[in-house]
């Protein structure tokens, strides 16, 4: 990967903290959904165009991906030939379900060493205190705020009220265009910053800005009316810290988060307290059941068990065809069940398997080395995202379609690099191909990256 390159990808990490304001700002125009889109062309275009094998297997660790991600592929983009709610909506179900997916070769090649993937880190941590900062700002300004700047295309949503001693307050969406991509940012950003804290190979300056970062994320999470983002956030980061096999750290962690919590609760209000409890009233559990496990993708299999056509059911395409031809359903395998039946389904899954399941496989090269937290917090990020898709839509809209994929690259190519610093170096070191898809060359006392 070329300088040009690597420095749009980082763009793309920091247009993607803040596309919702923009959209915000610039609707009702339809084209600012596409501009970061049009970046990750440009960032497909300078890399695979030299040479297309990058496309499909960067790596022979990535090749084992290469049969399900291509039979997917192959399935989603056959039902673009069925007929289904208009061309626009099933080009906009087509790119939602498969544009992406070429990050993970991206992802792989953009890591030419562990400084990559920490200073992509401490980036994320900057962009993510300016993301935070400013919808704390926006709780406190309200709805007005956004008005103030030109943005017009979120919804004013207040959190919901079960009895007269619940205060409600504005969900605020930060610089996304809902409350619940603001939450996602803020899940994926937490657990960088976990990485971040943790690790043992940063300064004490970049963890001092990285502490600051994650108490705002947390207040941030708090104000987003985000009950499942935190709760995400709270177990992945237990998880994490329990990879870490740290106990004093597990138990520090979870004082200074009881702290972050408190002040929370004083500094902005007993709605935010009120709208946390609400995840122990049983209302809100039935209402979880009937809007989410309600929508399970079971009735819509036996009702049509070969799909009702592309953009039937995303989310995204109502933006280009009547919102009323669009169903509502709150989770990404129902979207697949309700468009592409049983094959795009069973495709779907076979995909996520295998990415599951080489994850796992890999773990083992990075236990013991000085970037495994990092490995750690994408790998927990990665596999949670796959776990909560039967009662989630995540990749199916920004932010995490780009972070998710973006990290399978990372996780593969950290593991490839760590393979590599553990082979023997004489006698020429690694077998040739390896040694060319990393971008790494052998030598007799050191291995030096190859920047391309």
């Amino acid at each position: 990967m070329n300088k040009g390159a690597r420095c749009l990808v980082h763009f793309i990490f920091f247009y993607t903290s803040i596309e919702g304001l923009v959209i915000n700002i610039g609707y009702p125009s339809k084209l600012s959904y596409l501009y970061k889109d049009f970046a990750i062309l440009a960032v497909y275009a300078l890399v695979f165009l030299p040479n297309l094998g990058r496309l499909f297997a960067p790596s022979p660790t990535l090749k084992k991906l290469t049969p399900p991600l291509l039979f997917f592929s192959l399935i989603v983009g056959a039902y673009l030939a069925l007929p289904g709610i208009g061309l626009l909506a099933e080009l906009f179900a087509l790119k939602q379900k498969l544009f992406y997916i070429p990050l993970i070769s991206i992802g792989y090649l953009f890591v030419r060493s562990d400084d990559d993937v920490k200073q992509l880190f401490l980036a994320l941590m900057l962009y993510a205190i300016g993301v935070a900062a400013f919808g704390i700002y926006l709780y406190f300004r309200g709805p007005e705020g956004l008005r103030e700047l030109g943005a017009t295309y979120s919804a004013v949503l207040w959190t919901p009220r079960y009895d007269e001693s619940v205060q409600q307050y504005w969900r605020v969406p930060g610089t996304f265009t809902s409350p619940g991509q603001y939450g996602a940012y803020l899940l994926f950003s937490g657990l960088i910053a976990t990485a971040v804290l943790v690790t043992g190979s940063l300064s004490k300056r970049w963890k001092s800005v990285t502490a600051v970062s994650m108490t705002l994320i947390v207040l941030a999470m708090l104000i987003s009316g985000g009950r499942a983002s935190l709760l995400l956030l709270s177990a992945s980061v237990a998880f994490v810290l329990l990879l870490s096999r740290n106990l004093k750290r597990i138990v520090a962690w979870g004082l200074i988060g009881y702290v972050i919590l408190a002040f929370g609760f004083a500094f902005l209000g007993p709605g935010v307290k009120d709208r946390l409890a609400s995840v122990l009233i049983y209302g809100y559990a039935e209402r979880f059941q009937t809007t989410y496990f309600g929508q399970l993708f079971f009735p819509a299999l036996l009702e049509n068990p070969f799909g009702s056509g592309l953009g039937v059911a995303t989310i995204g395409a109502r933006h280009v065809s009547e919102s009323t031809e669009v169903q509502l359903v709150e989770s990404y395998l129902g979207i697949l069940a309700v468009e592409t039946g049983l094959l795009g389904l069973g495709a779907f899954v076979w995909m996520t398997i295998a990415i599951g399941a080489l994850v796992l496989r890999v773990r083992r090269e990075i236990q013991g080395r000085p970037i495994m937290i990092f490995w750690y917090s994408l790998a927990v990020y990665v596999l949670l995202t796959i776990l909560i898709l039967p009662i989630s839509t995540a990749i199916d809209h920004a932010p995490t379609n780009f972070y998710f994929w973006f990290s399978i690259g990372v996780l593969f190519k950290l593991a490839d690099l760590e393979r590599l610093r553990r082979m023997p170096v004489e006698n020429g070191g690694q077998p040739v191909e390896v040694i060319r898809w990393t971008g790494y060359s052998p030598s007799p006392l050191v291995w030096k990256p190859q920047i391309r």
